[in-house]
C-alpha cells in the first residue's frame, strides 16, 4: 500500500495521468453490444409485422374492390317417380269383444289367448238356471192361453146358435104380425131380442181376436226366450285370434256390455290387416285408391310386405291438415301383429314433374318465399316461387325458374337484387 501511494506520488510529480480500471471497460462494450442486440431484435420483429400490415391492407382493398362470393347450385327438374315413405298403425281388420246374451254361470271355456278359431267356432258355454225357468213358465203361459182360446171358441159356437133361433123366431113373428096374428108390440121385443143375440156373437168375435193376439205375444215372449237360451253357447263371430280372455269355468256371467257385465272374449281378424296412415296436404295428389305401396316394420329388416290402398276419408284432420288413408297387407303367416308401428312407402309417377331447388336456396321475406338467380353475366335476380313439397334438404317449386338456373345457396346480406357477385358452384 506504501509502495502504490508512493508511486502514485511520484507519477503526480512528473505529470503523468493514470491509467483506467480493465473491468469498467469490459462493462462498457457488454451494454453496447446488448444495445446492438436489442435493437437488431425490435427490427427484425417490426419489419415483418409492417409486411404483414401492407399485405393485409392491399388485400382489403382488393376485396373491397371486388364483388362477393357466393356458392350456387343448379336448378333441376323433379324425377317422373316419386316416392313417399311415412309413418303407420297396423290394426287388425276386424277387432271385436264377445259379450254374453244371457245371465247364468260358465260351465265350459274352450279356447285361451293366442287360440285361432273359425267362424262359429264353440268358444265358451254358460248355464242359464234362470232362463230355463223363465222359458217353462212362457210354455204355461202359452198353453193357457191356448185353453182360454178353445173357451172363448166354444162360446162364439153357442152364441151364434142363439142368434140363429132368434133370426128364425123373429122371421116367423113377424109374419105372423102382418098377418095380424100377433101385436107389433111382440115382433118388437123379438126383434131387440134378434140384437141381443148378434151383439153376443160380435163380443165373442172380439174376445177370440183378443185371445189370439195374447196368443201371439205369449209366443213370441217364448221364442224370444229360446233364442236367448241359443246364446248360452258363445261361438266365434268370424274367423281370428282370440287376444283377450277375461272368464274362466264358474265365472257369473250377466248379459250385455254395460253395468255389471264384462267382456268374455275379444278377437281380432290378422289376415289381411289394415295401416291406418295419416298424408299430409301436401302430399295427397300422391295417393289414391287402388295404389301399391311397400310395408317395412324395423324388426323385420329385408323383408316387403305389398299393401294396397283401399279407402280415403276424404277430408283433413284440422289439427294436423292430414289426411286419414287405409291400405290392406296380407298376412297368412300371421308375422305381422295388430298394433305394430310400420313404415309404408308409396311410389307414384307423375306426367308433369315440378322443379327442385336446395333447401337452403329459400329466401323468405314480406315478398313471400324468392330465391336469388345468378343471370350470365353475374347478376342477382330475386324470383318469387310457389312451394309445392317440402323435402327437408330439397324444395319442389314453380315459378320463373328453369332447369340449369343457378340459385345462391345460404344467400347473405350481399345478395340483392342488381348486385354482382362471385359466383362458386356448389
Amino acid at each position: 500500500m506504501e509502495i502504490t501511494e508512493r508511486s502514485l506520488g511520484e507519477a503526480r510529480q512528473k505529470g503523468a495521468r493514470p491509467r483506467p480500471r480493465a473491468g469498467l471497460k469490459g462493462l462498457v462494450v457488454f451494454f453496447a453490444i446488448l444495445a446492438v442486440l436489442v435493437a437488431t431484435a425490435i427490427v427484425a420483429g417490426l419489419v415483418p409485422r409492417l409486411s404483414r400490415e401492407r399485405a393485409l391492407l392491399a388485400a382489403s382493398e382488393s376485396a373491397a374492390s371486388r364483388p362477393p362470393a357466393v356458392n350456387v347450385a343448379a336448378v333441376r327438374t323433379a324425377p317422373t317417380q316419386v316416392q313417399l315413405e311415412l309413418p303407420g298403425d297396423l290394426q287388425a281388420l276386424i277387432d271385436a269383444g264377445i259379450f254374453a246374451r244371457a245371465d247364468g254361470y260358465v260351465a265350459r271355456r274352450l279356447v285361451d289367448y293366442g287360440y285361432r278359431v273359425k267362424k262359429g267356432q264353440l268358444l265358451a258355454e254358460i248355464t242359464t238356471p234362470e232362463l230355463d225357468e223363465q222359458i217353462r213358465q212362457a210354455h204355461a203361459t202359452l198353453a193357457q192361453s191356448q185353453s182360454s182360446l178353445r173357451d172363448l171358441q166354444a162360446n162364439l159356437t153357442l152364441a151364434q146358435a142363439n142368434l140363429k133361433l132368434a133370426q128364425v123366431t123373429y122371421n116367423r113373428w113377424k109374419h105372423l104380425t102382418d098377418k095380424g096374428v100377433f101385436s107389433h108390440q111382440d115382433t118388437d121385443e123379438k126383434e131387440a131380442a134378434l140384437e141381443v143375440r148378434q151383439a153376443e156373437v160380435q163380443s165373442a168375435q172380439a174376445r177370440i181376436a183378443a185371445a189370439q193376439d195374447t196368443i201371439r205375444a205369449n209366443e213370441a215372449s217364448l221364442r224370444r226366450l229360446e233364442e236367448l237360451k241359443a246364446f248360452d253357447q258363445v261361438t266365434a263371430p268370424f274367423d281370428g285370434v282370440i287376444t283377450v280372455r277375461n272368464i274362466d269355468v264358474g265365472a257369473l256371467i250377466n248379459a250385455g256390455n254395460g253395468g255389471p257385465a264384462r267382456e268374455m272374449f275379444h278377437i281380432a281378424q290378422i289376415d289381411p290387416l289394415r295401416i291406418f296412415v295419416n298424408v299430409p296436404q301436401a302430399n295427397l295428389a300422391d295417393v289414391h285408391v287402388g295404389q301399391s305401396a311397400e310395408l317395412r316394420v324395423q324388426e323385420m329388416p329385408g323383408q316387403v310386405f305389398p299393401a294396397r290402398v283401399t279407402n280415403v276419408s276424404n277430408a283433413l284432420d284440422p289439427a294436423s291438415r292430414a289426411m286419414l288413408t287405409v291400405l290392406e297387407v296380407p298376412n297368412p303367416k300371421g308375422i305381422l301383429l295388430p298394433g305394430m308401428y310400420a313404415q309404408v312407402r308409396f311410389t307414384s309417377v307423375r306426367s308433369s314433374p315440378g322443379l327442385r331447388v336446395p333447401g337452403d336456396a329459400l329466401i323468405l321475406g314480406r315478398q313471400g318465399p324468392r330465391v336469388a338467380v345468378v343471370d350470365p353475366e353475374s347478376r342477382i335476380h330475386l324470383r318469387p316461387i310457389h312451394i309445392a313439397r317440402d323435402y327437408g334438404p330439397e324444395l319442389e317449386v314453380s315459378g320463373e325458374l328453369n332447369p340449369g338456373d343457378l340459385v345462391v345457396v345460404n344467400p347473405g346480406d350481399a345478395v340483392r337484387e342488381g348486385a354482382r357477385v362471385e359466383v362458386h358452384k356448389r
